[in-house]
């Protein structure tokens, strides 16, 4: 009978119980979905395994180009406790845009990546990305921009210019832009703190919208 009891109350990480209730501070388990999007190539996967320790001295030799989506879990610490983020790595290749949409639903967080040595990777989070999210994620959801292969300077395509100028314009395109980090994998800069600032903000955004859905929902005393 204890066996029984013991199976029944163990939390077990799902798709169902990936989108949190609210709040989110008040969570013993707190589980929060995000994604990572960018044209494919430009280093999402390699941002998610060098966060999670997975890298191994061979992986940028061997490196695979994500088929669809991948899935990872990555625990950090805040002043609220512990946190998983259920880390969505969607593949940026054409011919998996269109089931893009399904993924993006329920996610409280975005890193949007381009390559820092590719022009046309940052052009194209502007024509298929930003459209996407807009599409099917929430006004205020948080996102990061992400710069990747920061280490191949001398390679370097995307003048920083065009990016501070893409930054203030986020109130035109309707976008939360909360931070801009230019990160390296293989030098490993940048990385942890990506998921990090994304996580702070995420909760300090939840705990809004809370308390401004607490305050719409109780009753005004009559004086």
């Amino acid at each position: 009978m204890q066996q029984i009891e013991s199976k029944r109350h163990k939390r077990v990480l799902t798709s169902k119980n990936l989108e949190t209730d609210l709040p989110l501070e008040k969570e013993k388990n707190k589980i929060i979905k995000v994604a990572i999007a960018g044209v494919g190539g430009v280093g999402k996967t390699t941002l998610c395994q060098r966060a999670m320790g997975h890298i191994l001295d061979d992986y940028f030799d061997n490196y695979k180009i994500t088929i669809g989506v991948q899935f990872f879990t990555h625990t950090l610490e805040t002043d609220n406790g512990s946190v998983v983020l259920s880390v969505w790595d969607l593949a940026g290749q054409p011919q998996f845009q269109q089931i893009m949409d399904r993924f993006l639903k329920g996610c409280k967080g975005i890193i949007l990546a381009y390559d820092s040595t590719v022009i046309d990777t940052f052009f194209s989070l502007y024509h298929t990305w930003i459209p996407l999210i807009k599409a099917n994620c929430e006004k205020d959801i948080p996102i990061i921009l992400v710069s990747t292969k920061n280490d191949l300077e001398d390679e370097r395509e995307v003048d920083p210019a065009i990016v501070k100028d893409f930054i203030n314009s986020k109130e035109d395109l309707q976008l939360n832009i909360v931070d801009f980090l230019e990160t390296s994998s293989k030098s490993n800069i940048n990385v942890r703190e990506t998921f990090e600032i994304l996580c702070q903000n995420i909760l300090q955004t939840e705990k809004k919208s809370y308390t401004e859905r607490k305050k719409r929902n109780t009753p005004v005393e009559n004086s």
